[in-house]
């Protein structure tokens, strides 16, 4: 199976380091001039689906990739929503610190594995994600997209949470590997053997 794991554009609250998950956001002028940019790089490829989160800032981009490929519909999945920060949903991390020193320092130091109140940690997207990509697989395979691939507009730490999926490797591993705003992850998944290969990473450099 062959996947587009594509992170939504810049919003005003990544550029400003605001604790977000799953509130909203609007695009800076950067992350709305680089849906052309994804749209423009998409257009030719043969797409067989295209899936994305049901928040807004993954919605914009999809439905601009949507826009070049009229054939396909545009299917929104709850899974593949970007992790909850729960109480420190909307804060600045200094205003996170304030209201609990101790727990928000494990969310922001350990967040992959320290769940805040009302939110989730690492585990829970995963628990989430590989449901998901496993119902891509089996669509795949009674499709037959063969080479075709699938793109999935998503969220950083739910796109981290597949590759740890396909690859086997725990988000320590992952973690510093760069998933910039609008970046595009080319993946090859075999699902019965358990195999993940990065095939390409590519993004707007010069609208970010």
């Amino acid at each position: 199976m062959k996947l587009l794991l594509i992170r939504h554009p810049q919003t005003e609250a990544l550029k400003q380091r605001i604790i977000y998950g799953r509130t909203e956001s609007p695009l800076t002028k950067e992350g709305s001039e680089s849906i052309a940019w994804a749209a423009d790089r998409l257009k030719a490829i043969d797409l067989a689906a295209l899936y994305c989160s049901p928040q807004q800032r993954a919605k914009l981009l999809a439905e601009g990739i949507a826009a070049v490929h009229p054939e396909l519909s545009l299917r929104i999945d709850e899974r593949i929503c970007e992790l909850h920060c729960g109480i420190y949903e909307q804060m600045t991390f200094e205003e996170a610190v304030a209201v609990d020193a101790e727990d928000a320092n494990k969310f922001l130091y350990e967040f992959g594995f320290h769940r805040p109140r009302g939110g989730e940690n690492f585990e829970d997207v995963k628990a989430r994600t590989g449901p998901f990509l496993a119902d891509l697989a089996a669509e795949a395979e009674k499709e037959g997209y063969g080479e075709r691939p699938i793109a999935v507009v998503s969220h950083a730490m739910a796109i981290r949470s597949m590759i740890a999926h396909m690859t086997g490797f725990g988000l320590n591993d992952i973690w510093h590997i760069e998933i910039q705003p609008t970046g595009i992850l080319e993946f090859d998944y075999q699902p019965e053997h358990k195999f993940g290969r990065l095939i390409s990473m590519t993004g707007p450099a010069s609208l970010i």
